[in-house]
């Protein structure tokens, strides 16, 4: 059967689609941390599918140590997102310090009126494409695996929700790297951050590890670095 060109498009843009949201795979990851080059802690990330289709659970907890635990707490996260034709719709965020409720926060979206509703009821408007701080990982994930093997890669662009503010975010693909962690060596794909010469974003992510950072480095103005590697 022969199919014109529009009939070929849509069939394109169905496949597409299906494999966009094609269902995001369980994680139990463990990632060591250092600050300042010194050992921080560990890092338990997780992603589990939530009661509707399309919608997960992302909870990262932390295990820090030494001088990092004293000046920083333990902060927690817990992100549940849904993917609709394969882009990230946060729903609820959540930051928590314990013992610490000045520091911990809530934050509910809802993108029919564009906004964002925080613990105290206090209301923003977001722009259509916001995304809360730690399910942007995972938007920034489906994107590195819809141009992993692009011949010049985009900008990529995001915008971030957090307490207070909004971030525009813009990574770019510099190439492919070996990078070792104690869960082994793995071929990578880097993205830098570059809408912000005084904050530094380098994020080494696997294909074999489902598009996963295997290695994340950042450091704000003169602060020192904080590195996550993939210990299991």
């Amino acid at each position: 059967m022969k199919l014109l060109p529009a009939a070929i498009a849509a069939l394109m843009l169905a496949t597409s689609v299906r494999a966009a949201d094609a269902p995001l795979p369980d994680l139990d990851l463990v990632y060591a941390v250092q600050y300042a080059g010194i050992n921080a802690g560990e890092a338990d990330i997780s992603l589990k599918p939530d009661t509707q289709p399309g919608c997960y659970r992302y909870d990262t907890n932390t295990r820090p140590v030494g001088f990092v635990k004293a000046l920083f707490g333990a902060p927690n996260q817990y992100s549940r997102f849904c993917v609709k034709d394969g882009v990230v719709r946060s729903q609820r965020y959540e930051s928590v310090l314990k013992d610490d409720d000045e520091q911990s926060y809530r934050l509910d979206f809802d993108y029919v009126k564009r906004q964002v509703t925080d613990e105290n009821g206090q209301v923003r408007e977001i722009p259509a494409e916001a995304v809360d701080s730690f399910s942007l990982q995972q938007a920034v994930r489906l994107w590195v695996a819809q141009h992993a093997n692009d011949a010049e890669p985009p900008i990529a662009r995001f915008t971030m929700v957090d307490r207070k503010n909004l971030t525009y975010y813009q990574l770019k693909i510099v190439g492919r790297e070996t990078v070792k962690t104690p869960a082994g060596v793995f071929e990578t794909i880097r993205l830098d951050r570059i809408d912000n010469p005084n904050k530094v974003g380098r994020y080494w992510l696997a294909a074999e590890r489902a598009w996963m950072p295997v290695k994340i480095e950042t450091r704000s103005g003169k602060k020192p670095s904080l590195i996550m590697s993939l210990k299991r």
